[in-house]
Formats: structure tokens, sequence, C-alpha cells
């Protein structure tokens, strides 16, 4: 019988947790990310459980689908690499990724009573990037049709957070995108230095002859 993904795990959790939290508002506000009460009460916890909650369905679906689409590539190419300590490599990105996207955001907000996140997109994010330096020639798919070279999608993604963080007029927190794939692009560097090599190698690779 074949182990099941830890991948698919993350997710579950994730999709039965936040899915309680929306009819549990209790649970919900006890897993929020508030830097306010972060700072005040010390609950260093919400630095990474506010990943296992989320806005309303379509937010936790979008972030699902990424984790889904990228999160089981990205454990498979760790596995190669790392054997069995593929998968705690895997959880720990992650969790870095969560907590590394939440940092710049508790400097910036925490004495601010009223703000606060909630989301795995700063995972999410640290995933997808790790995968994108891994391989920049991967092709993706948008909206299940649309053809985008990933290095691309990636550049365009960056672009597109760093405008609407500075623009600031929704109630998303891009920035902990940003730093969320910051995160996953610095984990794994640390892992596997000699990607980086590799990156340069596709990316020599995909200049026209």
């Amino acid at each position: 019988m074949s182990q099941m993904s830890i991948n698919i795990i993350l997710l579950i959790s994730i999709g039965v947790v936040s899915y309680i939290s929306f009819s549990n508002r209790e649970l919900f506000h006890n897993l929020l990310f508030s830097p306010y009460r972060v700072s005040r009460d010390k609950e260093w916890h919400r630095f990474l459980s506010s990943a296992w909650v989320h806005g309303d369905m379509m937010h936790l679906f979008f972030n699902m689908f990424v984790l889904f689409s990228f999160g089981n590539l990205l454990e498979s190419i760790f596995t190669s690499w790392f054997s069995n300590f593929g998968i705690g490599y895997y959880i720990l990105l992650f969790v870095l990724s969560v907590i590394i996207a939440h940092l710049p955001t508790y400097l910036k907000e925490k004495d601010n009573y009223a703000y606060s996140s909630v989301g795995a997109s700063g995972g999410v994010s640290g995933v997808l990037f790790a995968c994108i330096l891994i391989d920049p020639a991967m092709e993706l798919k948008l909206f299940l049709s649309i053809p985008m070279n990933s290095l691309v999608f990636g550049i365009l993604y960056i672009g597109y957070t760093i405008y609407m963080s500075r623009k600031g007029q929704d109630n998303i927190n891009h920035e902990a995108h940003l730093w969320g794939a910051i995160a996953g692009i610095a984990v794994t560097i640390v892992y596997r230095p000699s990607v980086v090599l590799e990156f340069v190698d596709s990316l020599l690779g995909m200049l026209p002859v």
C-alpha cells in the first residue's frame, strides 16, 4: 500500500479546518493572523495557524488548487533529491514560507488592533516559486487552458504583487505573497545551492539559437 502524499495530507487539513472555521467564528478568530495579538499576548502560533483559515470558499479553492498543482510536483522533486527526507524538506519549506511571508506585515502592523489576515497564500507562493526556480522552462496552464511559460508568469506575478502592494486599495495582503515567493526561492537554494546554476543553464537553454 503506497504512502499518502504529505501534500495531500496538508491540503486536506487546511481544507477541513478552513471549512469548519467558516461557521465556527471563534475558531476563525483564534487562528487568524493578528500582529497586535502576537505582539501583545505573544500568540506566536498565529504566524502559522493563519494558513489554515480562509476568507471564503473562493479564497480557499484558489489556494488549494495552486497547492495541489505544484505541491505534488515539488514534493516529488524533493523526494528524488533527498529520498525519505524529501517530505520533511517540503513541509519545512511550506512552513517557513508562511512564517517569513508574515514578518514584514507583523513589523508594520503590530500596533494596529484592527489589522488581521488569513490564508495559506504565503506558503503557496513559496511552493510555486520553488517550482519556477527549479524549472523555469515549465509550461503552465492558466485557467486550465491558457499556456504560459512559468518564468514569464513568475515575473508578471511579482510585478503585479508589488504594484498592488503599493496601491493598497484592496483587502489582500499582497506583501505576504511577495515574501512567501522570496522565501520559497531562498529555502530551495539553501537545500540545493546548485539549483542556481541549474536555473541559469535552463535560461540559456531557452534562448533562441
